[in-house]
């Protein structure tokens, strides 16, 4: 393809190798693996007429072999996700904004914002909104794999939040999908990642939101099974504290294992009743607990992990059970002996609850694409998240911790505590995270698709994603 031709329709916008604005971009992404790739040009739209554009000129007949990818954040690390080789890579850094009505409430984003610039300036007004829990990490591609909040007791997932969405469809032109114009697409979009269009524009509303509480504690590891405990005890209480919100985890760093909680209360009370079980496990080897804004949380989620990294991400769910959880930390254990000595290894197995009462919430809401219902709760969002050095050994650790993936998810199966859905954010590209969803919301996710992009331009020649056309027949769950 000839990028000069994409130049002469968008001047001053095109960006080809080896130019600064082509550098900065293709190497701007949170993983190694994104990095490492090479697109024919990189195009930087500075707003949503330019991104009407691109897919125009992309989508004629003449160009219809023009494989694109879409940046948002760049934060999805598997190769593929946003980048591309010898294609376009649309580059959404210029879609910004944060913008708020105040006669409505309701906050505007540009779908190229950061969840950091996102806090910053409505926390400047008393404000927030329900929003991604890592400061650096993209806006869009949160939202439109469904995101998780800090205030998901209250909120459901992020994508829950979202009354209006801008969007670029296949044939270019520029429409709104809310719960009165274009409905279907709006629902197919809580979840449905990038099957539909480039969405430009988030509409949520706000809330008032000062100071919290909350942080991360480190343990030692004997202490793992009293922090398990304390998790599923949270999950299942019939009194839950929808201001709190917890994750825990173990990690293995340096050839030594650490347990961790990170526990958040969305006011400044300390050590509320709801997380002191908590705060009373010792021994503790540290703890960053302590009042600080809703950025200030954001930003300490963002120093666990270095931009550029040989870093992936890999997930599964299950129900919850306090003996089954213990067991996925002895097959997590066995998993990483033979990986101990790779260079810069690193693996962290993370816990995250999906309530009854939060999926309930999330119902309330209007409803979304992801297939969960309260009854499937309470469920437990696992995240696998692996850190190396060396190229030499990516095929290693993707296909031992893929491997660790499988023994847990059969080992659920065998032991009553299977769950289909995957949390799509935490997604690797070799798992089946769509087919989770289950058969319902994939018939009407392909049907939206059919609708919307008739071509399948969005199916075809955006390869990065989780992809509707990539769901064989018959492989949904049930």
């Amino acid at each position: 393809m000839d990028c000069k031709n994409l130049a002469a329709h968008l001047p001053g916008k095109v960006f080809l190798p080896p130019s600064p604005q082509y550098t900065e971009t293709d190497s701007s992404y949170f993983a190694a693996f994104e990095n490492e790739l090479s697109p024919a040009c990189v195009v930087r739209p500075a707003n949503v007429a330019d991104v009407s554009a691109i897919v125009k000129l992309v989508g004629s007949s003449s160009w219809h072999a023009t494989p694109l990818a879409i940046k948002g954040g760049g934060h999805t690390p598997w190769a593929g996700a946003a980048n591309i080789d010898n294609g376009v890579t649309i580059d959404l850094r210029h879609l910004t904004g944060v913008h708020v009505n105040s006669q409505t409430g309701l906050a505007t984003l540009g779908a190229g914002e950061r969840w950091t610039v996102v806090y910053q300036q409505l926390g400047a007004q008393g404000l927030a909104v329900a929003g991604g829990r890592v400061s650096k990490v993209g806006v869009a591609g949160l939202i439109t794999g469904g995101g998780l909040s800090y205030f998901s007791a209250t909120n459901g997932f992020v994508c829950d939040n979202v009354v209006n969405y801008e969007i670029v469809l296949a044939s270019g032109d520029i429409v709104q999908a809310n719960a009165r114009t274009n409905r279907d697409l709006f629902l197919a979009l809580k979840g449905g990642s990038n099957n539909f269009g480039i969405v430009t524009r988030f509409d949520l509303p706000t809330f008032k939101q000062g100071q919290m509480w909350g942080g991360a504690i480190y343990y030692n590891p004997s202490v793992y099974p009293q922090l398990v405990q304390a998790f599923s005890d949270f999950t299942t209480t019939s009194t839950p504290d929808e201001q709190a919100h917890v994750l825990i985890a173990t990690s293995w760093s340096a050839g030594a294992e650490t347990g961790v909680s990170n526990i958040y209360h969305a006011s400044p009370v300390a050590a509320p009743p709801s997380l002191k079980p908590f705060t009373a496990i010792q021994p503790q080897i540290f703890t960053s607990l302590r009042q600080d804004s809703l950025l200030g949380f954001a930003d300490e989620q963002s120093a666990f992990s270095t931009d550029g990294a040989r870093q992936l991400y890999f997930t599964t769910s299950f129900r919850l059970d306090v003996q089954f959880m213990l067991h996925v930390r002895e097959l997590w254990l066995d998993a990483l002996k033979p990986l101990q000595s790779v260079p810069g290894f690193m693996l962290s197995l993370v816990f995250q609850p999906l309530t009854k009462g939060m999926l309930a919430k999330s119902a309330q809401l209007g409803g979304n694409s992801l297939g969960l219902s309260p009854d499937d709760g309470p469920l437990v969002v696992t995240l696998l998240n692996s850190v190396h050095t060396n190229a030499a050994d990516d095929n290693k650790i993707v296909t031992a911790v893929l491997g660790l993936i499988r023994a847990i998810e059969a080992a659920a199966a065998r032991q009553g505590n299977a769950a289909r859905y995957r949390f799509t954010n935490y997604g690797h590209k070799d798992q089946k995270i769509l087919e989770g969803y289950g058969k319902q919301s994939i018939a009407r996710l392909q049907a939206v698709s059919r609708k919307y992009d008739p071509r399948g331009f969005f199916q075809q020649m955006v390869p990065g994603g989780f992809k509707l056309s990539n769901v064989l027949e018959g492989s949904a769950v049930e």
